[in-house]
């Protein structure tokens, strides 16, 4: 079952155009790596997904409901109610962690589900001390984020992102502002959902994970996906001359 279908994505920025007629399919389960060069529209085709950007021509279809359809006139999109719980069904973890300095690690996972989704506090809070047993963070509930290292906070942000029950999981370069030694914390957390068989869409630098926990690589530059196939296919047996030279330089 597709978890996301985006068809014929197009999307500029004033005359700069980032997308050109993005392709993109996510099945239940999957984990796809999106790979490629910087300015190559990685991070925009997440934003578009979830609705952080719009897009200006395309389809979008998530978990089976359609958020946007391609019209003659450009992109139109459901109601406003709609967008905001289709959005809902995935969770976003960015390069920043983003979380509420002034709340607890606790406090930073609850808030979502119980001020957006009206969920009862008691039940949130039990499912969160799960969460945070999940990502290794047990001990931090009641730590305020300057307190933990970026390894940590970012295993926080994961935490928080699946406290509100996603259906998929959106990762746009999470350990890209981290140490090397601190990287392996939030992909071993990330190894663990895909075990657990969590549709996942990774935007990455991080060619390990690619290669050893996605089912699926994506390699796009100047605004395009310019092949997809299985990490034994990129990585093994490319045939797009673009990815071979990305591949030459980034492997080296």
């Amino acid at each position: 079952m597709n978890k996301i279908k985006a068809q014929n994505i197009w999307k500029k920025f004033n005359k700069l155009e980032v997308l050109k007629g993005i392709d993109l399919e996510v099945n239940e389960g999957e984990v796809v790596a999106v790979i490629g060069p910087s300015g190559g529209g990685k991070s925009t085709l997440l934003r578009c997904l979830n609705k952080l950007e719009t897009v200006d021509r395309g389809t979008v279809v998530i978990d089976g409901e359609e958020l946007c359809h391609e019209t003659s006139a450009g992109t139109e999109y459901v109601n406003k109610n709609d967008i905001r719980r289709i959005a809902c069904k995935m969770g976003m973890v960015f390069q920043q962690f983003n979380l509420f300095p002034h709340m607890t690690v606790l406090e930073n996972l609850i808030e979502a589900p119980v001020n957006v989704q009206k969920r009862d506090k008691a039940e949130v809070i039990k499912e969160a001390e799960i969460l945070l047993s999940k990502v290794g963070l047990s001990d931090k509930r009641d730590e305020y984020p300057r307190k933990l290292s970026g390894g940590q906070q970012q295993r926080v942000a994961i935490a928080r992102a699946l406290a509100m029950k996603p259906a998929i999981m959106l990762f746009d370069e999470p350990t890209s502002s981290l140490d090397p030694e601190l990287t392996g914390e939030v992909l071993k957390a990330m190894r663990e959902l895909a075990e657990e068989k969590m549709t996942m869409v990774v935007v990455t630098h991080e060619m390990g994970f690619a290669k050893e926990v996605a089912t699926k690589v994506v390699f796009m530059a100047d605004g395009r996906v310019q092949e997809q196939g299985t990490p034994a296919e990129i990585f093994g047996n490319p045939k797009n001359e673009r990815l071979k030279a990305f591949l030459n330089v980034i492997l080296k």
